[in-house]
Order: C-alpha cells, then structure tokens, then sequence
C-alpha cells in the first residue's frame, strides 16, 4: 500500500539545464499570447450572454455581476501566471499538479481539460453553424439537410439533424493549426482584431442612445441575490485565459510575458463585458430586452436595423477566434501526457517542418469534429466546467503549497535556478539545493511546510463544507435556525483557526520572475470560489463526471503506471531494472523528448 501510494503521488523532476528546451517553435509574442487568449475567452458570449442575465436575472445590475467575476477570474488568472513563469513547460495546470502534487492527480486533470476542450470546441462549432443558419440565411442549411436526409433522433443523446457545416469547420480549424503556430496565431490576430473593433462600435454607438433612467429607476430589480446568482455564469463567460498557459512552450519569453499576456486578456475581456452590458441596459429598459438576440433587437428599437449585420460579423468572427482558442491547446494537452509517459506515445510526435504536434491535432479535430456532427452538447456542456474548476482549485492549491515549502521548483528570478522537490525531498532528507542559490535561516522547513500543508488541506475541507451549508442551508441562516446558525459560527471559527496555522508558518522568498501577491489570501480566495461553483453543479455532471473518469484511470492503471517516464526515472535511480530491459525490448521512450 506504501508502494502504491507513493507511485501514484510521484512528481515530476524539473531540470533547470533542460527547462527552456522543446520540440515545438518559440515564435509568440506577448502580443499574439494575449490575442490567442482573448480569442479563446471572448466568444459570442458578450453578444449573448449579456442580454440573456439582464433581463431575467440580475436586470442593470449585471454590471457588478461581471465585476465580481473578473476578479474571481483574475485571482486564478494570478496562479495560473505564477506557475507559468515558474515552470514554463506545456501541459497548463497538468503539469503543475505533476510538479507539486503527483502524477494522480496530474493525470485527472489532464484528463478532464481534454474533455473540456473536446465539449467546449464541438459546441463552439454548433453555435456557429446554428447562428450563421438562424441568423442570415433563414434555416437554410438546417431545412435543406433535413429534406435532404431525414431527421435522427434519441432524446437528449442524438440531434434532430447531423451538422455537416459544424463538422468540417471543426477540419478546416484543424487544418489551420497543423501549420505553423506562427500562420495560426497571424490568423487569430486579424480575427479578434475584428471582434474587438466590432465590441468597440457596439460600445461607442451604443452610448448615444444610452438613457440614464434605465439605471437609475430600477438598478436592481432582482436584489443583490440576483447580482450573487448571475455572477456564477458570468465567471465561465471569462473561462479561456488559460489557454496561455499551454502556449508558453511557443513564447519567446514565458517567464516576462505569459504573466503579463495573462492579467491583460482578462482585463480586456472584463472591459469587453462590462461595456457590452453597460449600453444594452442603458439603451433600453432590462424588461424590454429580448430573450435571444439582445444586441440586434435593441439597435433595431433605437432605428439602426442595419446595426445587425455589423454584430452579426462581430458575433462569427468571435466564435471563429474562440474556435481556434478552444482547440489550440488540445493537442498541446495531450503532447504534454504522452510525452511524460501517461497516454499513448504516438501523440507526442512533433512533425520536423512545422514544429507542431500534429497526429494529436488531428486525432482531437477529428473527435470534436465527430461530437458536433451528431451528438447533443447541451447535456455535456456543464461538464466543461467541471475541469475548469478543478484546474483552478489545482493551480491555486499548488501555488501555497510551493510557497509554504523549502526550497524552490523552477525558474529563479536572475537565473535558472532550482531545488528539485520530488522523492528526493523525503521527511528524512532535505531538499537538494543548487549550490548558487542558498536558503534563507528564516525561511521554511520540512516541519513548518507539514504544518502549512495541515492549514492548507483542512482549509480546502472547511470550504467544502461552508460550500454546502450556503447552497442547501442558506435559507436556514437567513431564516435564523438553530442548527444553521450553530454550524456557520463552529465552520467560521474552524476554518479562521486553520488560517492563523497556516498564516504562523514562514513563507518561502525565494525571487522568482512573477509572484501572485497577498498569499494565502488570493489563492485561498480562489479555492473557495472554484469549490463553491463546483458544489452547484447539476448531479448529472457529476455521473457523466464518473463514467469519464473511469476510462480515464483505466488507461492510467493499464498503461500510464508502466510506461511513466518519471516512473522509470525514479526506478533507475533506485536501482531498479525495468521489465522492457529484462524482456531484451527496447526502449519505447527514446524517441520522446522526456520534460524531466
């Protein structure tokens, strides 16, 4: 049991001699970083999701729904831009859960964001498609396939009619990525360009019809409950930032600039948002928005029809850049797993001309292309959110993990330096330090980085619970219960206790290129935001979640534990002699560049 334990919750060695070298091309600037992840994150969304939360949930209020959720937003995004120039390999926060916490949990998350990007691509293809169709050629695509070849149908499983235009744009992106990242990151410069010019007509113009009493007559309709409860969807409408994190393989400068692209994609799309919903609550009343296609009615009600043709482009171009956002880092995912070992080799091929992943780019084009041709994504969408939130808590949690602990793990601030946290950090052996950097008296040891671990663990689990007295005990509270109030004051006063533990331990100072400030209070912020979203997901998406979860540790336990690149690492330096070499087979990892 010992064995396995400390199988499963093996890290991955970071090697600072080795740390910047990759079989993919370094070619993005901070520029394209932060193009590629406003093209990720501002889809058709702001020309949707604006109108649909104004008038049925939080009325004009919708402003500060979008401010609370830019700053939840921002709080990942500051972990996410931490580890990033810490550790600037690809794999997002799967790596980073591999670094500090291991290789099970680093392949759960891998795992999840796969499906996320798979679900998150094929659905921006249907909408795509759908709003073309809907939107200016009067179901012409969807009348003629149905003539033209009859309707499906399982309720809930199957679509009405396969969406053959969804299916090859999902090629023809795929197409794209397969040349060189350069070629795909001109493309989706000049396509969120557009989208940004387009948001900024709607804003300007906008303004001029913009009528004050729209604000100040009924701010908020729907209390500030409403503002609570539209904050939750308008968090996942800033999901995509991390997006950059996959990219920073390709960045002429991960530690400078992943950061920097990071905080200003979600600034921007905060800007976006909030400009987008302030004009089309103050042009006309939020009772008289309509249900779907806010943006146009309400220029067509203040005499500019024409207003629609400009959001109509505005609203595809969006779609296409959040299309090739979504499906840029899929390959790179699993490049970044089979690389190390815990999926299929054969996806960690990098093609010598174009420096990019491509039988993984395929593979995944073909699969999101497949789930858009036939498949009914609205059942699986909530699923996306299931992996974004645990990257998040992830991201977070090993960001004060690493901050609590001795040494360091990756770049140092003035050089490539490093302690190597893995095995080798064992309760009876001190970290292994580089001889050029030596660690402060006052910093952390092995005992207080265990106690910090205590007040970290024990806070997450104080979340959890405070999470599901606020969901299902709310109104128990308000109501003034006995039991409601008994368990608020013992949770509050438990999880204040765990945060006095944890505050009492020294903090790691190591310089390093970015660090996330105010910790342990943001990352801590941060973990309780994703733990709550989490807990208000539908049941559904938690069996949907458990069936994909068993195919995925089903591959792990049958090929991912034997042919782990860490894993054979770690068993050569202990003297172990793998089964492959025994057998007389060669070595099936030689031609894998391995990121140890």
């Amino acid at each position: 049991m010992e064995r396995l334990s400390t199988t499963l919750g093996r890290k991955k060695a970071v090697d600072p001699s080795t740390i910047h070298t990759t079989q993919l091309s370094r070619c993005l600037s901070k520029f394209d970083l932060t193009s590629l992840g406003v093209a990720a994150t501002l889809g058709a969304g702001i020309y949707i999701l604006s109108g649909t939360l104004a008038r049925g949930v939080a009325g004009p209020g919708i402003v500060i729904s979008f401010f609370i959720a830019g700053l939840a937003s921002l709080l990942a995004g500051l972990c996410y831009a931490e580890f990033s120039a810490r550790v600037p390999r690809v794999g997002s926060a799967y790596t980073f859960a591999y670094v500090t916490i291991g290789e099970l949990c680093a392949f759960i998350i891998g795992w999840n964001l796969f499906l996320e990007y798979v679900i998150a691509v094929s659905s921006m293809a249907r909408a795509w498609s759908s709003y073309l169709d809907a939107s200016l050629l009067n179901d012409a695509i969807k009348n003629f396939t149905i003539t033209g070849i009859g309707k499906l149908g399982v309720s809930g499983v199957i679509v009405s009619y396969p969406d053959f235009f969804a299916f090859f744009l999902v090629l023809v992106v795929s197409a794209i990525l397969c040349f060189k990242v350069k070629f795909t990151s001109v493309t989706t410069n000049v396509i969120t360009t557009v989208n940004i010019l387009v948001i900024i007509f709607i804003v300007i113009f906008g303004a001029i019809f913009a009528e004050r009493k729209n604000w100040t007559d009924d701010f908020l309709p729907y209390g500030f409950s409403g503002v609570l409860t539209a904050a939750a969807p308008a968090f996942f409408a800033f999901v995509g930032f991390d997006v950059i994190a996959t990219a920073v393989e390709e960045s002429n400068n991960p530690s400078k600039d992943v950061p920097v692209a990071m905080i200003l994609t979600i600034g921007i799309c905060f800007v976006a948002y909030f400009g987008v919903s302030a004009v089309l609550t103050l042009m006309v009343p939020y009772n008289q928005l309509a249900e779907r296609g806010a943006l146009p009615e309400v220029f067509a009600m203040r005499g500019a029809p024409w207003a629609k043709y400009i959001i109509a482009v505005g609203a595809l171009c969006g779609l296409t850049a959040s299309l090739i956002g979504g499906l840029f880092p899929l390959p790179r995912m699993l490049y970044a797993m089979a690389s190390d070992g815990l999926i299929f080799k054969f996806l960690a091929k990098v093609h010598p001309k174009t420096e990019i992943p491509v039988i993984a780019t395929v593979l995944s084009g073909a699969l999101a292309a497949f789930l858009a041709l036939i498949f009914d994504l609205e059942a699986l969408v909530e699923m996306m959110s299931i992996g974004t939130l645990l990257a998040y808590t992830i991201v977070a949690l090993c960001v004060l993990l690493l901050r609590y602990q001795p040494g360091s793990v990756g770049i140092v601030k003035g050089g490539e330096k490093i302690f190597l946290t893995n095995e080798e950090t064992a309760d009876h052996e001190a970290p292994r330090e580089d001889t050029r950097l030596t660690q402060e008296t006052d910093g952390p040891t092995l005992q207080t980085a265990r106690l910090a671990a205590i007040g970290i663990y024990c806070n997450v689990a104080m979340y959890f619970f405070i999470s599901i007295l606020l969901i299902w005990g709310g109104h128990a509270i308000l109501n003034g219960r006995a039991w409601a109030i008994f368990m608020a004051c013992l949770l509050g006063i438990l999880s204040v206790t765990f945060i006095v533990l944890l505050v009492r331990q020294p903090q790691n100072k190591t310089p390093l290129p970015f660090k996330v400030p105010c910790v342990p209070a943001i990352p801590l912020f941060s973990i309780f935001i994703n733990v709550f979203l989490i807990l208000k997901l539908n049941y559904l998406t938690w069996i949907r979640f458990a069936v994909w979860m068993t195919i995925g540790l089903s591959i792990y336990i049958f090929y991912g534990l034997r042919h782990s690149v860490e894993g054979k690492r770690q068993h050569e330096q202990e003297g172990y002699v793998p089964l492959e070499r025994i057998d007389g087979k060669d070595d099936q990892d030689k031609d894998v560049e391995t990121l140890e």
